[in-house]
């Protein structure tokens, strides 16, 4: 686990153990977010590539709401949603895909999954991204809370809504051991990205941390 993704992870279990705490930095901080120009999508060089994947999810429509089961621990039952895209473009060897929540309070996204895997698979299941049930060729990274693998959407309480930017992208070489989000990932992608895909959804809890409808 990575210095950084301890640090959150316990800040984050101990806020939990406090509601109170958290539905009052909820309230407190509900208009402060990361912003869309701290996601991954959004950095100059990647920005640029073609929107040519079209990266669907069974369980959402884009935009749309995230199920209760997909929300993460002490929330919901953190099981990643079932994702598919189209084919790579010709020349791709391999995918990788990064969620990240940019309406957290903090000063950029927060990463919720970083997975990577061979173009031979183009379907992910619902729950094939939590740690120990990838497909064979499937590599699960470091989140930002230093797990391997899915942790699903657990706004502040009273936040507003959030976005969970699921985006895929088309490579034209096996992702190396290692890369970490806040690092190695980006300049890593700007030389080996090909094409990119995207596919948001949301979740919302209230100032009690009730999951806000609908909710499919």
């Amino acid at each position: 686990m990575n210095t950084t993704g301890a640090t959150a992870a316990n800040a984050s279990t101990s806020l939990h153990r406090h509601p109170w705490v958290l539905r009052w930095a909820g309230l407190l901080t509900r208009g402060r977010h990361a912003g869309d120009a701290s996601l991954a999508c959004s950095d100059e060089v990647l920005a640029r590539l073609p929107l040519t994947l079209a990266l669907r999810s069974a369980d959402f429509a884009h935009g749309g709401a995230m199920a209760l089961r997909h929300a993460g621990e002490g929330v919901g039952d953190n099981r990643s949603p079932a994702l598919a895209w189209n084919a790579l473009p010709s020349e791709a060897t391999h995918w990788l895909l990064l969620c990240e929540d940019p309406d957290v309070p903090m000063a950029r996204a927060i990463t919720h999954l970083l997975a990577s895997g061979p173009r031979s698979v183009d379907a992910l299941p619902e729950g094939a991204l939590n740690a120990g049930h990838a497909p064979a060729g499937v590599t699960l990274a470091p989140n930002g809370l230093g797990r391997e693998g899915y942790d699903g959407p657990r706004p502040l309480p009273g936040h507003g809504p959030h976005r969970y930017v699921f985006q895929l992208w088309a490579l034209d070489a096996p992702p190396p051991g290692g890369l970490l989000r806040e690092t190695t990932l980006l300049p890593w992608l700007r030389a080996h990205a090909l094409a990119r895909g995207r596919c948001d959804g949301l979740y919302r809890r209230d100032w009690r941390g009730r999951p806000v409808a609908p909710l499919p």
